[in-house]
C-alpha cells in the first residue's frame, strides 16, 4: 500500500548529456591515439639514434608506458563492469538503470545514523582526504554489518545535465521520509534547500 506522502514526492530521472558526452569521449579518443602513436614514434626514432644511452633512455620509457597504456585499453574494453545510463530519485531512493544490468539502488530505508561520533548523518565534506573536491556523504551498512560513511555518486556512462537537482532531491527525499537522520547545514546551503 503505498502512503499519501509517497505519492506526494515525485521521482525525478536524469537528462543525460548525450551530445557532450560524446564530444569528450571522441576527443580522450583522440588524445589517447595521439599519445600511443608518439610513443610508437618515439620506439622507432630510438633505433636511428646512434647514442646507445640516449636509445636505451627512450626505450626505457616509451616501452613500459606504450605496454601499460595499450594493458589499461584492452582491460577496459573487456571489463563487465554494469554500464548504468539512467539516474532515478523517487520514494524508495537514489536507482541507477542500464540495458541488461541489474539495477542498483540507495534505498532512504539503508541509510543509517552516524556511529563515528559527529553531530550528523548526512554531511557535506571532503573525509580528509582532499582541500577541495567536497561531495555528499551518507552512512550505510556494508556486507559485514559495519556502518560506513560512503559518496553519493553518479554511476553513468554519460554525463548528467541535472545531477545537482537529482541530489538536491534526494536529499529532500532523506528529509521526507528519514526525518530521524540529522541532515548538516553545509548540505542544505550547498543544495539551496529551505528547513
Amino acid at each position: 500500500m503505498v502512503s499519501q506522502s509517497e505519492k506526494n514526492f515525485q521521482s525525478l530521472s536524469s537528462i543525460p548529456a548525450k551530445g557532450l558526452t560524446t564530444v569528450l569521449k571522441v576527443f580522450l579518443l583522440a588524445l589517447f591515439i595521439l599519445i600511443l602513436g608518439s610513443l610508437t614514434g618515439m620506439i622507432i626514432f630510438s633505433f636511428w639514434v646512434k647514442e646507445t644511452e640516449i636509445r636505451l633512455i627512450i626505450l626505457g620509457f616509451s616501452v613500459p608506458v606504450l605496454s601499460f597504456l595499450t594493458w589499461m585499453a584492452v582491460a577496459e574494453y573487456q571489463s563487465k563492469n554494469p554500464r548504468y545510463n539512467q539516474i532515478q530519485v523517487d520514494e524508495k531512493g537514489l536507482h541507477h538503470y542500464g540495458e541488461n544490468t541489474p539495477p542498483q539502488s540507495l534505498l532512504y530505508e539503508s541509510l543509517s545514523a552516524n556511529n563515528e561520533g559527529g553531530l550528523y548523518d548526512v554531511l557535506w565534506t571532503d573525509r580528509g582526504y582532499s582541500e577541495n573536491n567536497f561531495e555528499l556523504y551518507i552512512f550505510t551498512k556494508n556486507e559485514l554489518g559495519n556502518i560506513k560513511a560512503q559518496p553519493v555518486q553518479f554511476k553513468t556512462t554519460t554525463l548528467v545535465r541535472n545531477s545537482n537537482v537529482l541530489l538536491t532531491h534526494f536529499v529532500k527525499g532523506i528529509m521526507h521520509f528519514r526525518p530521524d537522520l540529522k541532515i548538516d547545514p553545509k548540505v542544505l546551503e550547498r543544495y539551496h534547500i529551505i528547513d
